[in-house]
């Protein structure tokens, strides 16, 4: 089981490398459209880990209890990774004005869903 612990890791630790430096361009960019494509770019890659990190809840149970508080931990310090890299996407999302974007298209939705209600 720990091979498809390792890799698991390996790939969201990559995953987050390519956030920090996307987060990084998106931060040092002049253009708002421009880094609110890279900041989508960013949160389809923080998805992909938080479902990484579920795999990684799922397959640490089937360690033996010599690893299991090992994988535990590791698994702990990447979600405490995640977490602070979405936070930093959230404050850049806002920066650029997303969150207007993302409230304007989840209005647009439940207008379509919900006509006179939304």
């Amino acid at each position: 089981m720990s091979l498809g612990l390792d890799e698991h890791s390996r790939n969201a630790r990559k995953l987050c490398m390519s956030v920090e430096q996307l987060l990084s361009k998106a931060s040092g960019s002049s253009s708002p459209k421009e880094a609110l494509e890279v900041l989508e770019d960013c949160k389809g890659k923080l998805d992909t880990i938080q479902g990484l990190l579920a795999g990684m809840d799922q397959l640490v149970g089937h360690e033996p209890s010599a690893k299991r508080d090992v994988w535990k931990q590791k698994v702990s310090n990447q979600r405490d990774e995640h977490n602070s890299l979405h936070r930093a996407w959230n404050k850049e999302y806002t920066r650029f004005g997303g969150k207007d974007k993302y409230e304007n298209e989840r209005a647009a939705l439940l207008g379509d869903r919900y006509p006179g209600g939304g």
